[in-house]
């Protein structure tokens, strides 16, 4: 059960919540998008390959609510894949881009990218890896809150969230060499545009966040532009600041449990120690929390353009670029 304060408990003659629907009703729109991007790259993909990429990501994670309800041998399978005669040439090659993509996307050699695509059968990979890495991304969210709710759920009805035609604002996603599923594309617009339109963490915080995340994921573009918020006055500009948190004067120390947050869920998930989850409760409400968990489910975005070198590097070579987002959750670049 999840060691975050949530309420379970049935209303109305309703069944009890589990875990994971109480936690994904604190940002109710932003968890129902996410919900869906996660159904959507499992109907727009292959989708034994996927299971097979989750489990093994869930194997690394120490993720319960997918081991707990796995298959034994299948996961007794994955431990020494490499080695192992019964995985496919296919498979090798997708399990050998996702142990990569997971910790380090801009390693990811054009080889890899070749034999992924090969393994699919497809001219370019990215609709697989944008299921990847909404997965990934879940996995990490169950890991570090310890919900043990069976997950994956089972398949539901089929969802519809839009058209391409949603992408308006970032363009740079899906360039005219990107095949990427365009459901896939819209639902995961959908919940770019939930989540940054929430506003349970103040912006200077919010930002803070998104730059550690931006230097942990080493996404040029992200480095480059920064969001237009009341910064210290000590602080020309905020990415110093946040290289070495720690020893920071300048940030406070709900904003460095912040980064701290970012930090567990990007490198140990399930090693959150109680002294942590203590300044967590003491700085957050579960809503907030949740929120911060969920942005950088967005900011790690990303992830499939860096590890298909599709980055579209720094907007700017000689200054910062300035964005913000508008009333909808879009993000917009503010340049001249």
């Amino acid at each position: 059960m999840t060691w975050l304060s949530v309420n379970t408990q049935a209303t109305g003659g309703a069944a009890p919540a589990t875990d994971l629907d109480a936690l994904l009703a604190l940002n109710s729109e932003a968890g129902k998008t996410l919900m869906d991007f996660i159904a959507i790259a499992q109907q727009v993909n292959e989708p034994a390959l996927l299971d097979l990429c989750r489990l093994r990501m869930a194997q690394l994670f120490n993720c319960k609510a997918v081991l707990d309800n796995a298959d034994e041998a299948s996961v007794a399978r994955l431990t020494n894949w490499h080695k192992s005669p019964d995985v496919s040439k296919a498979e090798c090659a997708a399990l050998d881009f996702t142990e990569l993509f997971i910790v380090a996307p801009s390693h990811i050699s054009p080889a890899q990218r070749a034999n992924l695509a090969a393994a699919l059968g497809v001219d370019e990979p990215s609709t697989f890896v944008y299921g990847l890495y909404i997965n990934e991304a879940m996995l990490r969210f169950l890991t570090f809150l310890d919900v043990d709710t069976p997950y994956p759920r089972p398949p539901g009805d089929t969802v519809a969230v839009g058209e391409k035609s949603d992408r308006k604002f970032i363009e740079w996603v899906d360039g005219e060499s990107s095949r990427t599923d365009p459901s896939l594309l819209a639902a995961y617009y959908a919940f770019n545009r939930a989540t940054c339109s929430l506003h349970g963490i103040d912006e200077l915080t919010d930002e803070i966040v998104r730059l550690r995340s931006a230097e942990y994921h080493d996404c040029k573009f992200c480095q480059s532009v920064r969001r237009i918020v009341d910064k210290p006055d000590e602080a020309d500009d905020l990415m110093p600041e946040v290289r070495d948190y720690h020893a920071s004067g300048v940030l406070t120390p709900r904003q460095k449990t912040a980064l701290e947050v970012l930090d567990a869920f990007l490198v140990e998930p399930a090693n959150l120690h109680a002294e942590l989850k203590a300044r967590i409760e003491q700085h957050f409400t579960p809503a907030q929390l949740v929120e911060l968990l969920m942005k950088e489910m967005f900011w790690m975005s990303n992830k499939p353009m860096i590890s298909l070198g599709t980055d579209p590097g720094a907007v700017s070579s000689s200054a910062l670029t300035p964005f913000e987002y508008d009333a909808e959750g879009n993000f917009v670049l503010l340049t001249t």
